[in-house]
């Protein structure tokens, strides 16, 4: 079996790229907004438009992208980003870069489902937990290489040419997507039926696959919950790692930097590991040992301990990722994909902003509990993805036993 098709290099490429020019970006932008602001609360806000788009435009956006070209809506998504990249570039007006980044969220809310149906639609179900870990590998790569080329770029060039670096690198990643071979037909109808028609209708069709996979819910539904811990918690990293493990900033660059790594060691371990694993066990031991990464940093007292600790959380997050991404492509039809995941976004993208909120202020009375006490949220959480999995298996199994009479 092929470890990779070679028609999915471009897709790899355009991500790999754009995602290296991301992570300098994202370095870039909350230097620009410091130095422009001299408020943390101003490059607080850059974490919230992500979760803010979502709830705006996810609703509606499904519905349009299961209905169009895939390769078409990646690459209009990719061009538009480069544009509103090199427009943030000239602005030095708060607000306004403000209002560009929103937009740029909401762009960025088309590709990643988009990406995501259109493996799903042609890539033969055998080859897609081994493609899951490299197309995470070509993402987790840009998260090594785009922070490093960032701090070598920075005393060369101002955060405005890192902007525009990363506008440029949309464009190379259109220009690569443009070379995928794969033609698909619109599914959309010709008859324009009324929006709230269409989205009631697209509601309709989500509420039955969520009640003929409702097993899967269960476990989609608990790993994201999972993840949103994950991710409440990053926002209390540096100010945890100083104040109570008494790490200097160049510490803490490396534990994040380590991260990376373990990451993009991760995507190309499970790639393999699919091989021979089913993407349950994939997912649920990965998640099982990233929760002791959380822990091993949490209730640790060491730099070293940190260290370890980061390097198995991004080791076990890309292998849990690589399995719920093949279930989830194996349990949702692709014709439904985008509509299904982004039924779901509002929900996720709710739970984000109140649960950071949420750990931030708890965070300011006492930052170590505010890390610890969801460690053991996450870990009766893991316990539940073991047990609505192993059911999951339990259904799959029976089906096809009997299809198969």
């Amino acid at each position: 079996m092929k470890l990779i098709e070679k028609r999915f290099i471009p897709l790899l490429l355009g991500v790999g790229i754009s995602s290296a020019g991301d992570f300098m970006y994202l370095i870039a932008i909350n230097i620009l907004i410091f130095k422009l602001t001299g408020s943390s609360l101003a490059v607080a806000a850059l974490w919230i438009l992500g979760p803010l788009a979502g709830i705006v435009i996810k609703p509606w956006t499904g519905g349009f992208i299961d209905r169009f070209q895939k390769k078409q809506i990646m690459i209009i998504t990719d061009i538009i980003r480069g544009i509103l990249m090199l427009l943030l570039s000239f602005q030095q007006n708060v607000p306004v870069i403000l209002f560009i980044i929103f937009l740029f969220h909401i762009t960025s809310s088309f590709f990643v489902p988009a990406s995501q149906a259109y493996i799903a639609k042609f890539l033969p179900e055998e080859q897609r937990g081994p493609f899951n870990g490299i197309y995470q590998a070509a993402q987790s790569g840009g998260l090594v290489i785009g922070p490093a080329v960032a701090g070598l770029l920075l005393p060369v060039f101002s955060p405005t040419g890192i902007i525009i670096i990363n506008g440029l690198s949309f464009f190379i990643s259109a220009i690569l997507l443009a070379f995928l071979p794969f033609k698909e037909e619109a599914n959309g109808s010709k008859e324009r039926n009324p929006f709230w028609q269409t989205w009631n209708s697209d509601r309709k069709a989500v509420l039955h696959v969520i009640k003929e996979e409702h097993v899967f819910v269960k476990v989609y539904l608990t790993f994201q919950f999972m993840f949103i811990i994950g991710l409440a918690m990053d926002s209390l990293e540096w100010v945890y790692s100083s104040e109570v493990l008494g790490l200097k900033e160049s510490q803490y660059s490396m534990l994040v930097s380590i991260c990376g790594v373990g990451y993009l060691a991760g995507s190309l371990l499970s790639s393999y590991l699919s091989k021979w694993a089913g993407p349950r066990h994939l997912m649920t031991v990965g998640m099982l040992f990233s929760t002791l990464g959380y822990a091993g940093y949490a209730y640790g007292s060491s730099f070293l301990t940190a260290l370890i600790s980061f390097t198995i959380l991004g080791i076990a997050q890309a292998i849990a990722n690589t399995g719920l991404v093949t279930l989830y492509q194996q349990s949702i039809p692709s014709s439904i994909m985008a509509r299904f995941s982004n039924f779901f976004a509002v929900i996720i993208s709710f739970m984000i902003i109140g649960l950071t909120l949420l750990l931030g202020l708890f965070g300011e009375k006492t930052v170590s509990l505010a890390v610890q006490a969801p460690i053991i949220v996450t870990f009766a959480l893991c316990i539940l993805l073991f047990r609505f999995s192993s059911t999951l298996r339990e259904e799959k199994s029976a089906a096809v036993q009997q299809s198969a009479l």
